[in-house]
């Protein structure tokens, strides 16, 4: 992922100044063998990642969300769905954006330990998404691992971005913070910034679907913005845990 934003980056600096991207000119100026330069050409130059590779939950909220199969032809929101069943169920959606490698068992218990889905008990036992949020919880470190990459990796394009993009062409790239926080506001700190950052969000799954075509088209961008806040994460361990 990482040398596919280094070969674009490297296509585009070249061809901005007259020369030529040869892969030996790209092996150059980004410092990778010949044979990587020539595998990620072969892509490309593709650094994006399969949401399901990364979080098959991802793409199931997606799905539940954007598809309108799966909406309530009523609201426009995504339907409450019985769990079981063919077609539009929350089984016919595990099978639609999953596939048969999880079970729906497994992926309910996953959504519903994140809070992001709520179970209706009755007659017929049926699911609501109650949020578009997911975040893995458990032991499941690799999966964290990847998401942690794919992110990182999403920072580290717009600033190699723009260390050769002309400034009107330069994406934002920002950070504010202090040094002069109490160890003893932490935790207050935290929580309005993670609810600053929530309002945020909302805002931003506002403007990308204004902007987002209704069907998936060859040609079409991958475009986002990201959010997170950074600090002394210990802090809040030790917090937790009294120590």
């Amino acid at each position: 992922m990482l040398r596919s934003i280094y070969v674009e980056e490297g296509v585009k600096k070249l061809e901005r100044s007259g020369s030529k991207p040869t892969k030996s000119a790209l092996a150059l100026i980004t410092g990778l063998d010949t044979r990587v330069v020539t595998s990620v050409l072969e892509r490309n130059c593709d650094p994006s990642v399969e949401p399901q590779h990364v979080s098959p939950e991802y793409t199931l909220i997606d799905m539940w969300s954007s598809d309108s199969f799966f909406l309530d032809s009523e609201t426009g929101e995504p339907a409450i769905l019985p769990i079981e069943g063919k077609g539009r169920t929350f089984q016919g959606l595990v099978l639609r954006a999953i596939g048969r490698n999880v079970t729906v068992k497994t992926v309910l218990d996953r959504l519903q330990r994140s809070n992001t889905i709520r179970i209706i008990e009755g007659a017929i036992q049926e699911v609501e998404l109650i949020s578009l949020e997911y975040t893995p919880i458990g032991s499941d470190k690799a999966k964290l691992t990847d998401i942690t990459i794919l992110e990182s990796s999403r920072v580290m394009s717009a600033g190699i971005h723009n260390m050769s993009a002309p400034p009107e062409e330069r994406v934002p790239q920002q950070g504010r913070w202090t040094y002069r926080l109490s160890p003893q506001r932490y935790r207050e700190f935290r929580l309005e910034a993670r609810d600053l950052l929530h309002k945020q969000i909302k805002e931003g799954e506002a403007l990308l679907e204004k902007f987002e075509e209704p069907t998936k088209q060859p040609g079409q961008l991958t475009v986002g913005i990201g959010w997170y806040q950074w600090g002394d994460h210990d802090n809040e361990v030790s917090d937790v845990t009294g120590e």
